[in-house]
């Protein structure tokens, strides 16, 4: 099997503009999960898919942001979906100077997408190769405008897929929107979005973002992330019916919990700060596993995010467990119990 990894670069909590002219969106391809570590090498291995300075299809230099990146196979095609931002402009909408003329400005980031190109016979081409991608084309909506047209700024992108319809999530104006899109064309969306997941508890006040989907057991579990980042970055959690044709664009679909599937605490014996912003994946046996951040902190001082996986559990109430501990994985006491399992060939 062949494992990708790809991610936001935040040097030092900068996720803007970490290495002062040198923004990238780095990929890392390997045969195992371990391999795709730090300390397997997997850093030193990474490519490059975009750099600060490369052009979307608008022509538009895209120097910073990279934000975000998810990979997702839309009707047979590896896709990237991802935030990249440009140089501010002079001015703000009010009319003030803005302070990030010239400069790589979030406010001007936008979801985008990318596809792997295909050989005649619809086999991919080497995706370690950037030339091997389009050009990144911003997601529009079905009259062709900007995804929101109050502060302009899209991000955090995610495809769902159920009774034959496909989706995107993301978030805008600090909740999770919603709207249709056509596979053969995913640069834009076939309805108009809506708005399904707003912050409304302490646990995610101020914003609610990251969306990812799966389906398990006929139903859609949609994380994401409440709160801001740092420590108090929280994982929550809507669900909705798989299979049973629902417009998953009706938020009266959607049933929100009122608690944090994971959040700060201790894990293993060490704190684990700020989780948040995940997404579903299998390993290499098919379990399902959780790939998220949490926050990284040197003498209190916050030096941005680093990736961790984790095996998924189920309650018996049909709830996935983020944050099963070691002991509780395993009971201790059996900890150092061995098997020997004999298979015997067919007789006669």
């Amino acid at each position: 099997p062949m494992f990708m990894f790809i991610a936001t670069d935040d040097t030092d909590g900068n996720c803007v503009d970490p290495n002062d002219g040198a923004t990238h969106m780095p990929l890392r391809i390997a045969d195992s999960i371990e391999a795709l570590s730090d300390a397997a090498g997997g850093r030193a291995k990474e490519i490059d898919l975009l750099k600060c300075g490369d052009y979307n299809a608008e022509g538009r230099a895209m120097t910073g942001c990279f934000w975000a990146p998810e990979l997702h196979v839309i009707d047979g095609k590896l896709s990237v979906l991802f935030m990249p931002c440009f140089d501010g402009p002079a001015t703000n909408p009010d009319g003030t100077p803005n302070d990030r003329a010239g400069k790589p400005d979030m406010w001007t980031g936008s979801c985008h997408i990318m596809q792997l190109k295909q050989h005649s016979d619809g086999t991919d081409f080497d995706p370690c190769e950037p030339e091997n991608w389009t050009v990144p084309k911003p997601i529009l909506t079905p009259t062709g405008g900007v995804l929101n047209p109050i502060q302009r700024i899209s991000l955090d992108m995610t495809v769902i897929s159920d009774s034959g319809r496909w989706y995107y999530a993301w978030q805008q104006v600090g909740s999770i929107w919603i709207a249709s899109f056509d596979p053969a064309r995913p640069e834009r969306l076939t309805c108009e979005p809506k708005q399904v997941v707003v912050p409304e508890f302490a646990w995610d006040n101020m914003i609610a973002e990251g969306p990812n989907a799966i389906v398990h057991d006929g139903t859609i579990y949609l994380i994401y992330s409440g709160s801001l980042v740092g420590i108090d970055y929280t994982t929550g959690l809507v669900t909705a019916p798989a299979g049973q044709d629902a417009d998953l664009t009706d938020p009266n679909v959607w049933t929100k919990l009122d608690y944090p599937l994971q959040k700060s605490g201790v894990y293993n014996g060490q704190w684990q700060l700020g989780t948040g912003h995940g997404m579903w994946s299998n390993d290499e046996d098919g379990n399902l596993i959780y790939v998220f951040h949490n926050a990284e902190y040197e003498n209190g001082r916050y030096g941005g995010r680093d990736a961790q996986v984790r095996r998924v559990h189920w309650s018996k109430e049909g709830m996935p467990i983020l944050d099963m501990q070691a002991a509780e994985e395993l009971n201790p006491d059996y900890a150092d119990i061995t098997m020997k399992i004999v298979v015997s060939g067919n007789e006669g």
